[in-house]
């Protein structure tokens, strides 16, 4: 049975149909809640940041009764619907409407969607279990990396209009490592390679005053890539590069006077943006290379005003829990490349109590919900949602 209107994707429209009755109570052992009602779907995935699964069928539709009675019981598909959808069934002879605007074309059709509405995928007639559950990994997938990476990249943008190059290096890289071959994952690798360019043209005049003798040149030159250009490859080799020059004699006691000026700037520019955490390491960085020079004695002046002000010290122990739970993620993926599920959770769940309502907190719990949900099983192909 077909509906005429074309079917693209587009946003979900909101609709005034207040109940959509189910061709047949589901079973008692169904291990999903089916919801009934469209709007009420809409705003619960909103409130809770679940993409939408929707299965569309008829009365008198045999692959529907197929589908319900076996892929959409399977243990791995039920799991995921379980976990990580909203789920409304909804029968389209007797909302035809709505049906139309979700422009679907045959029964039965699984429509996935984002929190946002935004269409991701149509699968459509009977499909095997496998697959099924392929397909809504997939959706789980786009819908949340949409969402995060979307607004990193404008966070990224607004650091590039700055001049904040490492700031938006770093976020420009999680967008390109996690967003995987997404729109916005290639715009990021895009700007990544703009930012590169521009860091490797400082590197190469700091080589070419070098050649010409005018060393001092060459080091503030340098200087400037490794802090301008934090993160990049180009700021590395010119890291290295300083290291060689600042090896010659002459030059040490110079240069130990502006790393310590240097680190004093970075910790002031650090305290201002209320980045305490980060300020705290500089001022220890400082005191520990530097003990004698006055900028140390600043830096401890900082570091008494962090440690005496509660507000700041608080904020600077949630900028530690942040790090420290990026690190756990990276743990609990290794443990689960590794087939070790029972390790992976644990590091997961300790990000969630490091960093609850965060996005951190968000990835590790789905991650560790899918985990569970496979027993001990080695989890292959881990992604992060």
């Amino acid at each position: 049975m077909r509906v005429p209107a074309p079917r693209a994707p587009a946003l979900f429209p909101l609709v005034t149909a207040a109940v959509l009755a189910l061709p047949a109570a589901a079973p008692a052992a169904d291990p999903v809640a089916w919801r009934t009602d469209y709007n009420a779907a809409r705003k619960e995935a909103v409130e809770k940041g679940l993409p939408l699964a929707v299965v569309v069928g008829s009365d008198n539709c045999f692959y529907c009764r197929k589908l319900e009675g076996g892929p959409l019981r399977d243990g791995a598909v039920a799991a995921q619907l379980v976990t990580n959808f909203v789920c409304l069934k909804l029968d389209a002879t007797k909302e035809p409407a709505l049906a139309k605007a979700l422009r679907v074309q045959m029964y039965p059709t699984v429509v996935l969607a984002g929190p946002d509405g935004k269409i991701h995928a149509f699968i459509e007639g009977y499909v095997e279990a496998d697959r099924l559950a392929d397909q809504l990994k997939r959706a789980v997938t786009a819908a949340t990396t949409a969402d995060w990476a979307a607004r990193d990249f404008d966070q990224a943008t607004k650091a590039l209009a700055a001049g904040d190059y490492p700031r938006c290096v770093s976020l420009l890289k999680g967008i390109a490592r996690d967003a995987g071959d997404k729109p916005v994952g290639a715009k990021a690798k895009q700007v990544l390679d703009d930012v590169e360019r521009q860091a490797a043209g400082r590197l190469a005049r700091a080589k070419e005053l070098e050649h010409r003798g005018l060393t001092r040149e060459a080091m503030d030159t340098l200087a400037e890539a490794v802090k301008a250009y934090a993160g990049t490859q180009a700021a590395a080799d010119a890291a290295t590069l300083m290291t060689g020059l600042a090896a010659r004699p002459e030059a040490q006691d110079r240069l130990r006077t502006r790393a310590a000026r240097d680190l004093l700037a970075a910790a002031r520019e650090e305290f201002r943006a209320t980045k305490f955490y980060d300020c705290l390491q500089t001022c220890e960085q400082l005191a520990a290379a530097y003990p004698e020079a006055g900028e140390a004695k600043e830096a401890a002046g900082l570091v008494a005003d962090i440690k005496g002000n509660p507000e700041r010290l608080a904020a600077a122990c949630e900028q530690s829990n942040q790090r420290t739970a990026a690190l756990y993620l990276t743990l609990a993926e290794a443990w689960a490349k590794k087939g070790q599920a029972a390790e992976a959770v644990a590091c997961y769940e300790k990000v969630a109590k490091l960093c609850p309502d965060s996005r951190h907190a968000d990835v590790a719990l789905a991650a560790a919900a899918k985990l569970r949900a496979n027993g001990a099983a080695t989890p292959a192909g881990l992604q992060k949602p």
